[in-house]
C-alpha cells in the first residue's frame, strides 16, 4: 500500500477498519495521483485544522480493478459501481517516512459519486495502467467535511 492506493465498498454502511487499512468487504480499486490538488488539499486541511475542511472533493479514480466500474447496470454480481448510489471510497495517505502511530488513511464521510458535468479527465501517468479514468465528487453535509481518518492510533 502507499499514498493514493484506493479502495470503495458498495455496502449500505460504511465497513471499519484498523490500523493495517482497508480489508474485506473493502476491494482495491486503483489510484489517485498526488496531482489531485483538491483531494491534496482536503488532505492537508484535514491534517492541519480542526474549523477549516474542504465540504466537496473533486478527482479523478484511475481504475485498475476489474471488480470496479462507473455503472453498475449490467456489470454482473461481482462488480460495483459509482452509478446510481455511490461507493465509499477509502484513501491511502501514507507519506514517505511515517510513523505507524500516525493516520494514514482517510475515508468519505458519504458515499462518491461520479461527477455529471463535462469535468475533463486528466491525462497523468499512474503506476499501473488504468482500464479506466472515473471523474469523482465526494460531497459532506453542511457544515461537515467530507474527509474523515479512517483509523487512529489509540495512545495510552
Amino acid at each position: 500500500m502507499s499514498w493514493g492506493d484506493v479502495w470503495v465498498n458498495g455496502d449500505k454502511v460504511r465497513p471499519g477498519m484498523d490500523a493495517t487499512g482497508p480489508r474485506a468487504p473493502w476491494i482495491s480499486a486503483g489510484v489517485i495521483s498526488s496531482e489531485e490538488r483538491a483531494f491534496v488539499e482536503a488532505v492537508q486541511l484535514l491534517r492541519r485544522t480542526r474549523g477549516a475542511h474542504a465540504r466537496a472533493v473533486e478527482f479523478d479514480l484511475h481504475v485498475t480493478s476489474s471488480a470496479v466500474s462507473k455503472e453498475r447496470a449490467g456489470a454482473g454480481k461481482a462488480v460495483v459501481g459509482f452509478e446510481p448510489d455511490g461507493l465509499w471510497l477509502a484513501v491511502d495517505v501514507t507519506t514517505t517516512g511515517s510513523l505507524l502511530e500516525e493516520a494514514r488513511f482517510v475515508v468519505f464521510t458519504q458515499r462518491v459519486h461520479v461527477v455529471a458535468g463535462g469535468r475533463r479527465a486528466a491525462e497523468r501517468g499512474t503506476r499501473d495502467r488504468a482500464r479506466a479514468t472515473i471523474p469523482l465528487r465526494g460531497r459532506a453535509r453542511s457544515r461537515e467535511s467530507a474527509l474523515e481518518w479512517g483509523h487512529r492510533a489509540v495512545r495510552d
